[in-house]
């Protein structure tokens, strides 16, 4: 992992010489705070009901994946050569599949690491999805100068508000950490020294190694490791308390007429930007689907993973960064196809495609580089070859309409203006020849 913290603390310092009256109202208003009840904390821990109390569990924070046999590779293929992932990531072999049907044993670990590397998201565990995951730590990245991410075993204890516990690091895919990379320079993983190596899951250090390795190479960012907890911070950002007092102080003679709590402006901004990512999550599939087609010619509908979608999404944000990303994708030889049908069959993105005349074709963008229709393919006809990384890039045609709008409306008022000094030069001319005459 790289080491983006000198960045953030030339910010911060920054932003420290430009402290203001603001500033130091939110330093007084904190202090008064403390003053008025020092034993705020202890109180309320004394008052309140032992059965309520939140008790730090691991197992909170665990859930054993549940596997949808319909999008695994070695079934959909039919072939144990099209995809081994899972099983050589599990740390304690509790996957099993069996013709048609995948199985988790009860010895399983509950580390997430499966459904980081499985490509078509077979493996399904809700609390650590990639959209969940982005939505969790952006919130947090948005309004604390750090956001953490640890695991069950490090941390040891109910996590505070910029602490994202997980059952293991590694259950973070490389398209999650690529998509909030592309957004936050503030992220960080906190793992004590030597913890991995006392850990039973034995191949989660090689995994987040290599998922972070991968998005920080793709994305240019760094992502921070912190490896002494008295070191980390838990402040919020300066933006975000200033948004917050100033939004309070706006608001404080509202709330005696209208009894009611005032929006905070900083959270409120932050809601806003998950809002935001969802809608652009939803254009850019509607963008996809309307540049490639919602179907392909067998009528089977094109699916997309949470991992390409939030990766995707990143990239049409900044589609320089495509040009990082070297996927292969399935390539036929016309001459030894036989228009069997298998390689379509085998893709459970539906992101290959097979027309009447044998014309075989692939959707970059929903593919997932697995390969299994090759392995599929009894006559050897298709081969894997890098796809051009500009197919990454969904056309967006309604932003280029609204863009084009806005770009002759900007070149007709241009005009206007123009044309209006014109003719205002036009009459002070004629109003100092009548002076002169």
């Amino acid at each position: 992992m790289g080491d983006c913290t000198r960045g953030a603390k030339e910010g911060r310092g920054t932003l420290a010489e430009r402290r203001d009256m603001i500033d130091d109202l939110i330093d007084i208003q904190n202090d008064f705070q403390a003053i008025q009840n020092p034993l705020g904390g202890i109180a309320n821990t004394l008052s309140t009901d032992p059965s309520q109390v939140k008790v730090y569990n691991p197992a909170d924070y665990k859930e054993k994946p549940r596997p949808n046999s319909v999008y695994c590779l070695r079934v959909s293929a039919k072939s144990d050569a099209a995809c081994s992932k899972c099983f050589d990531v599990c740390p304690v072999d509790a996957i099993s599949i069996q013709g048609s049907s995948v199985s988790i044993m009860d010895s399983c670990r509950k580390c997430g690491l499966c459904t980081m590397v499985c490509p078509t998201e077979t493996m399904l565990a809700q609390k650590i999805m990639s959209q969940q995951l982005y939505d969790k730590v952006a919130r947090i990245a948005s309004a604390y100068e750090k956001c953490y991410v640890t695991c069950t075993r490090a941390l040891g204890r109910l996590p505070k508000d910029n602490e994202v516990l997980l059952p293991c690091v590694g259950a973070v895919p490389y398209e999650a950490w690529f998509a909030l990379l592309t957004e936050f320079d503030n992220l960080s993983v906190y793992l004590p020294l030597g913890i991995c190596d006392r850990c039973r899951t034995t191949t989660g250090e090689e995994a987040y190694v290599d998922q972070i390795g991968q998005a920080e190479e793709l994305s240019g960012g760094a992502v921070d490791l912190e490896v002494d907890e008295s070191a980390m911070t838990h402040e919020q950002t300066r933006a975000y308390k200033r948004s917050q007092f100033m939004s309070n102080v706006a608001q404080a003679g509202q709330q005696l007429v209208t009894r009611s709590n005032p929006t905070l402006a900083g959270a409120q901004a932050v809601a806003n930007r998950i809002r935001a990512h969802s809608r652009q999550l939803t254009e850019m599939q509607r963008s996809l689907e309307h540049e490639v087609g919602v179907k392909t010619q067998l009528n089977r509908r094109r699916i997309l993973t949470q991992k390409r979608k939030v990766m995707l999404v990143a990239i049409q944000q900044q589609p320089k960064l495509a040009k990082g990303f070297h996927l292969d994708v399935p390539v036929c030889d016309s001459s030894k196809c036989t228009n069997c049908g298998d390689c379509v069959r085998a893709c459970v993105q539906n992101a290959c495609d097979l027309d009447a005349s044998g014309h075989f074709s692939v959707a970059s963008a929903y593919c997932v580089n697995c390969a299994a229709c090759v392995v599929a393919c009894p006559e050897g006809a298709l081969h894997m070859e890098e796809c051009d990384s500009a197919d990454l890039v969904v056309r967006d045609e309604e932003k280029e309409r609204r863009e084009r709008e806005a770009k002759a409306q900007r070149e007709a008022l241009k005009k206007a203006k123009e044309q209006g000094k014109r003719a205002l030069n036009k009459g002070l001319d004629a109003i100092e020849r009548l002076a002169d005459e």
